[in-house]
């Protein structure tokens, strides 16, 4: 499968991806592609699973569908090589993922089943991320690194807007989801699953106590 993005597209997806491999360079993503867009799934180490696409612009197929666990590095620098030209996405070098708990590539989100989503605005979000990241620097200062990511684990866990864990919302800040702006945002839960939505991407996390987080990791 050949796929060929339009610059913007394809600039904002390697960039997407370079930020990511800056907290992770080993870090693999999920892909899922159609003749007509191309998701990438990324699990960055703030517990958190997170979803960005992009539409295609030229495909060579009308009906194939791919789903494959691959090196981010890889896609980043195949963007990077040929997103505007023609990307073989088949041959890609295939990840191997460690048996985990969800929220991880081996478990990805529902796609129905959604309750009705809480709106907001992207930059009425800011002032809370904001308080909690001088919490956070405030009482972190001069701690081990082990004492630094219980303090994190503590104030990340804390819900925020429309019930979402913080470190929901302090992901979307990081990958640049949500900003001090008037974009649209939506809170949604399904089951266990809980979802922010943004223009820019979506990032998702699980809740079924304690057995079921990931472990986070401090993200500076």
């Amino acid at each position: 499968m050949t796929l060929r993005l339009a610059e913007p597209e394809a600039v904002v997806l390697e960039a997407f991806a370079r930020r990511q491999l800056a907290w992770d360079a080993g870090q693999a993503a999920r892909i899922v592609t159609t003749p007509r867009a191309l998701g990438v799934f990324t699990s960055p180490p703030m517990g958190v699973l997170v979803f960005f696409a992009v539409p295609v612009r030229e495909s060579d197929t009308t009906d194939q569908h791919l789903d494959a666990t691959v090196p981010l590095a890889a896609l980043a620098d195949l963007v990077h090589r040929d997103g505007t030209t023609g990307m073989s996405v088949e041959d890609l070098p295939r990840a191997l993922l460690p048996a985990s708990s969800p929220p991880s590539l081996h478990h990805l989100p529902p796609t129905e089943g959604w309750q009705m989503p809480i709106q907001g605005l992207s930059g009425d979000l800011l002032p809370s991320l904001d308080e909690a990241t001088t919490e956070f620097q405030s009482r972190s200062q001069g701690l081990p690194p082990r004492a630094q990511e219980a303090v994190a684990q503590e104030i990340w866990d804390r819900t925020g807007f429309a019930g979402l864990p913080m470190r929901v919302l302090h992901a979307a800040h990081r990958l640049g989801m949500i900003s001090n702006d008037r974009s649209r945002v939506a809170a949604a839960t399904c089951g266990p699953w809980k979802r922010l939505s943004t223009p820019r991407g979506q990032v998702f996390t699980y809740l079924q106590g304690p057995s079921a987080r990931l472990a986070l990791h401090v993200v500076r």
